[in-house]
């Protein structure tokens, strides 16, 4: 049976990263974003899609090669259809590579770090200059995402002039939301990300976030310590599957 805690932090975590182009599936989502990155470009199978588990899927390739993208599907564990994930191998839909976690904390949890963190309402210089998206440049659509949360903030450590660790915050309701952390290659070991999570957790708490999420992959050992060393625990795994 799907776990409601999960189907309702998944509800939540959608509105941090919104897509331009979203669109209702009875209670499905299905989101489009030229592409860039797997949350904005997946469906979102938790509650009942309205029709049959066969036709959902169908509907739900047929939306997205309508808009040149190959169909997906996220996955969380303990949310959405039980049948799913049976069904999807059945047609050989095949997992992305880099499964994740979803990361939760209690705010009041995580330990104050002294840090000068200056942040932007807006991606500015300091924060482009050091983020890269799994390495690579942001593509222009990266902007829309990253202002897509009812509230966001983007937070940066300058050190000697140049931008050492930086992230984005977002808050809907209580819940905070940590993303685009990261830390420049010369300077970790230093308690940087320590220090970047701890100030942006803060100007969460400021916006009236009670609880933060993030997601780490699974082959990411470093980050989970760290974010646990901070006080966030495991929530819940989840994967993308594509369309063969």
């Amino acid at each position: 049976m799907p776990d409601p805690r999960v189907e309702d932090l998944e509800r939540a975590a959608a509105l941090h990263w919104q897509a331009p182009e979203t669109e209702p599936l009875g209670e499905w989502r299905l989101r489009a974003a030229a592409g860039f990155t797997g949350r904005a470009n997946s469906a979102l199978p938790v509650g009942d899609p309205g029709l049959p588990l066969p036709e959902a899927v169908a509907a739900v390739e047929d939306w997205y090669r309508r808009r040149d993208l190959r169909p997906m599907i996220v996955l969380p564990q303990g949310a959405g259809p039980d049948p799913l994930p049976a069904y999807l191998a059945e047609r050989s839909w095949l997992p992305r590579p880099g499964p994740a976690f979803v990361m939760t904390a209690e705010i009041a949890d995580i330990p104050a770090r002294p840090a000068d963190v200056r942040f932007s309402p807006e991606p500015d210089v300091a924060f482009l200059g050091l983020y890269r998206y799994r390495g690579q440049d942001l593509p222009p659509i990266a902007r829309t995402l990253m202002m897509s949360a009812p509230w966001q903030a983007f937070g940066t450590i300058c050190q000697d002039g140049r931008t050492v660790a930086c992230g984005r915050i977002s808050v809907a309701g209580d819940l905070g939301v940590l993303t685009a952390v990261e830390v420049d290659t010369a300077c970790r070991r230093q308690g940087l990300g320590a220090a970047i999570t701890s100030g942006l957790a803060a100007a969460a708490a400021g916006r009236g976030a009670r609880r933060i999420l993030l997601q780490v992959e699974t082959g990411n050992a470093p980050a989970r310590a760290l974010y646990q060393r901070c006080g966030f625990r495991d929530s819940h795994r989840y994967e993308y599957m594509l369309a063969p």
